[in-house]
């Protein structure tokens, strides 16, 4: 079927313009958005016609998208139609976010929505800046949560447009890689910190109907490059962000957030902000400047993986940056085939790294706490094919990663616990959304159907006590805890879920693991912030110590045997 707007001629599409006040949507009948921002900012005239059919609509075959994406947009068009007449009638806004219904927003086309609103510059105690000194050394921050009030006082918790705020730097340019992107909403965050206009590269691994176009139209800034991968099951799912300022120092944030509005609102979310890294001198050579956990060389290593142009400057302005005050590791994978001593794959790099810096004690009489006692907790938004059985990938290789410590590296046969955090069916039905709470879950039922041996593993999602646990977790994180429950031996914040794609393949004969997918994190380990362990608790003896960010409650509670995991 033509597009509906290919059947209005321009003189009437002109018509529509001026009668709404409104730019139409460039992806005219194809377009896909179901952010109720995107209708407050765009007009669709397809979907006017629909609601002047009111309840009786019938949405014709031959569409370019499935016909429930028009139902959805159609819903999201009456709430909005709704609650515009309900101000009116009243003649006052709302003001607070609390008051907004979930599903809309009360922005015109030059500000944002009241969802949005977090994140404008007077949200919050204090500036970026302080935020970032009082989470020090961690420097580890989780998203707001629109319908969580609790979140929106916690000191580590933040917006998109706090990353901009103008106490970290002027900036200069930046770039973000990462997989899905909003290009209209992120540029709207740009707006709110009056950046809008300054340079802005992308990359990104998820190919939205006409997204190249509209920035060619309307993003004269915005350098940008889809990343298509070679392997069909391999996504390009990192999510790295590097901020340059007019002082050519730079900022580098790895987060697990998409860059659209429902991320940043809706789920979980979990970011690492780098301190300050001064330009070096002009006459250091660019190895100069590294930290002691390898950072930036490997923050080089993975940029130069992309073969890209686009990435030329970017590259620059990392070797002329001084990452001297990081105390994490960076962490990747990237599609090849990769071996024990070469980077690229989360099972090599963490087992490696694990191999030579985690320690765990040692176990001196029966009684005594042991590297076993210390139990291992996964817990991702999504779940990969994983065998046959919990030896074939689960045991065989991620635990042999997630398991090595100093005295046991990359161990063959671990009795450690494991435990897998992953939310239930009942998890999502009384989440804030209810079943849409479960669409940062793309875990699919027929590779769990494929699987129930999985079920002894899998734990709730529960964060009470960060009044959490209604919203869905799209962070992904791996530790390893002690039988007390209040100490970490490690922390590691990542995009990579739990799949053969993100971590690597089997190990081969040869110890080699294949990789279909680009995936970055940072490691946290004890002994690179001057800690034997990483303390989850407040105690006496913490009083002048930083406890160490942690989002779910423990103990962990594992399924019943009627729970399901939640899939789509």
């Amino acid at each position: 079927m033509e597009s509906f707007l290919k059947r209005k001629n321009c003189d009437s599409a002109d018509k529509e313009l001026k009668k709404n006040k409104k730019e139409i949507c460039p992806h005219f009948d194809n377009c896909y958005r179901k952010n109720p921002h995107h209708f407050k900012q765009y007009d669709h005239p397809h979907l006017n016609e629909f609601m002047k059919m009111g309840d009786s609509a019938i949405i014709p075959d031959g569409l370019p998208q499935p016909k429930n994406v028009y139902v959805e947009q159609l819903e999201i068009l009456r709430q909005i139609s709704a609650s515009s007449k309900q101000q009116t009638t009243s003649n006052k806004a709302t003001s607070s976010g609390n008051n907004v219904p979930s599903t809309s927003s009360s922005s015109t086309s030059h500000k944002l929505s009241n969802e949005t609103k977090p994140g404008a510059p007077n949200f919050g105690k204090g500036t970026m800046m302080e935020k970032l000194e009082r989470a020090s050394p961690y420097n580890l921050f989780f998203t707001t949560i629109i319908k969580a009030s609790e979140t929106l006082k916690q000191s580590n918790s933040i917006t998109f447009t706090d990353l901009l705020c103008p106490s970290l730097g002027e900036l200069k340019c930046s770039l973000q890689i990462n997989f899905m992107i909003d290009i209209d909403w992120l540029l709207k965050q740009y707006q709110a910190r009056k950046q809008s206009l300054k340079p802005l590269t992308i990359l990104y691994g998820d190919d939205w109907p006409d997204m190249a176009k509209f920035i060619d139209k309307f993003c004269p800034n915005v350098s940008y490059k889809l990343i298509k991968m070679k392997d069909p099951f391999g996504v390009h799912h990192s999510k790295i962000g590097i901020y340059v300022y007019d002082d050519n120092s730079i900022r580098v944030v790895v987060s697990t957030a998409n860059l659209y509005y429902e991320d940043w609102n809706h789920y979980n979310q979990g970011l690492w902000l780098s301190p300050s890294c001064p330009r070096l001198p002009d006459s250091s050579p660019d190895t100069d400047g590294d930290s002691p956990t390898g950072f930036k060389k490997e923050l080089l290593n993975y940029l130069k993986t992309y073969n890209e142009p686009l990435l030329k400057q970017f590259i620059e302005y990392v070797k002329r940056a001084d990452f001297g005050l990081v105390r994490v590791f960076f962490v990747y994978s990237a599609p090849g085939k990769y071996y024990p001593k070469s980077n690229g794959s989360h099972l090599h790099r963490v087992g490696n790294l694990l191999s030579n810096h985690c320690i765990l004690p040692v176990k001196t009489t029966p009684e005594s706490e042991g590297p076993l006692s210390w139990g291992i907790i996964a817990q991702a938004s999504s779940i990969g094919s994983m065998g046959k059985s919990p030896a074939e990938w689960l045991r065989g290789s991620v635990l042999r990663a997630l398991a090595s410590h100093a005295k046991s590296p990359m161990p063959m046969n671990s009795n450690c616990t494991l435990s897998i955090i992953y939310p239930s069916v009942d998890n999502v039905m009384t989440g804030y959304f209810g079943h849409e709470s479960g669409g940062c879950l793309p875990y699919s039922k027929a590779t769990n159907e494929k699987q129930r041996w999985l079920q002894k593993y899998l734990h709730q999602w529960k964060a009470e006590s960060f009044g959490r646990t209604r919203a869905m977790p799209h962070i992904k994180s791996y530790c390893r805890v002690s039988p007390c429950l209040s100490k970490l031996a490690y922390y590691l914040i990542t995009s990579a879920n739990l799949s053969k794609s993100a971590w690597g393949g089997p190990f081969a004969k040869d110890n080699g693991v294949y990789i279909r997918s680009y995936e970055a994190g940072v490691l946290f380990l004890p002994k690179f912030f001057d800690e034997e362990y990483f303390e989850i608790k407040n105690s006496s003896d913490r009083k002048n110590k930083s406890v160490f960010p942690f989002m779910y409650d423990l103990p962990l509670i594992p399924y019943k045997s009627d729970d399901y995991p939640w899939c789509n």
